[in-house]
């Protein structure tokens, strides 16, 4: 059913990033609100790289184009916080709203991937490893592809022009392999971490390789978080927890068509 158009509510405002870059919308735009919210999902932006990590890198000329289409099709960067806002009175946002986020903290972030968000007007969440700030992906030794990552002086550039910055744990663990005592140091060891390093106030913990269950929900929201973030495949609803909110994955393989077709699974007309 369709939705009355409203007045977007003065503390949901508060938190939508309006003017970078934002097209004017048309006609048809304007008749468009988000009530399920798509929230992207990147690891690195990068030209190359070994083959076995493939899939988890987009290369710039592919997330340019991503970029272009969000922007020409009038979609504009909303913060986490302004999303729980619109969840709790259950107001739609106006427009296209979109959150990016990536995982990890590579430090081809800096070189690749935020320019070209500055250029196309979108802002960006990053998780970080907070034990691992400065160094490299150990835990991917798997893979045979060892990365750098952003260390403080350039984490602390990128929060300076706008980058949020939140947790991804200390150490990338499983968390459901992890006894309850070691879940919580887990994320209140990356909390404090972050929170000495960046003064500023961490409230969202994406799971590690989206490994969770009810009861590291339940710990990590003990440890002060607002909201966790999995990798379930899907729009964030009105009715999702805020410690299990979905989000889609931008793959290395997937074309621009695979790309719309992510965000195109409900569009709400007013």
């Amino acid at each position: 059913m369709a939705q009355q158009p409203t007045e977007l509510l003065p503390e949901v405002a508060a938190h939508v990033l309006w003017d970078v870059g934002r097209p004017n919308r048309s006609c048809d735009q304007q008749n468009v609100v988000t009530d399920r919210l798509p929230i992207l999902m990147y690891h690195r932006i990068a030209p190359n790289g070994a083959s076995s990590t493939a899939r988890y890198r987009v290369t710039p000329e592919l997330f340019e184009e991503q970029l272009r289409y969000l922007r020409d099709t009038g979609y504009y960067s909303v913060s986490l916080e302004g999303w729980r806002k619109a969840m709790e009175k259950k107001s739609p946002l106006p427009g296209r709203a979109v959150i990016i986020t990536f995982d990890d903290g590579y430090l081809d972030f800096l070189t690749y991937a935020w320019p070209l968000l500055k250029r196309y007007g979108f802002l960006a969440t990053v998780f970080l490893v907070a034990e691992h700030v400065g160094g490299t992906n150990s835990w991917d030794s798997i893979y045979v592809e060892e990365v750098p990552l952003l260390g403080w002086e350039d984490i602390r550039q990128l929060r300076d022009e706008g980058v949020e910055f939140e947790s991804h744990s200390a150490s990338h663990p499983y968390l459901t392999a992890l006894s309850p005592e070691k879940i919580v140091s887990e994320g209140a060891r990356s909390r404090a971490i972050l929170v000495r390093e960046l003064g500023v106030t961490i409230k969202a913990f994406a799971y590690p390789y989206g490994d969770v269950d009810h009861v590291v929900q339940h710990l990590i929201g003990a440890c002060g978080y607002i909201f966790g973030l999995s990798c379930r495949c899907d729009l964030s609803g009105y009715h999702d927890p805020f410690l299990a909110l979905p989000r889609l994955e931008v793959f290395g393989f997937d074309n621009l068509q695979a790309f719309i077709a992510k965000l195109s699974v409900c569009e709400t007309q007013v």
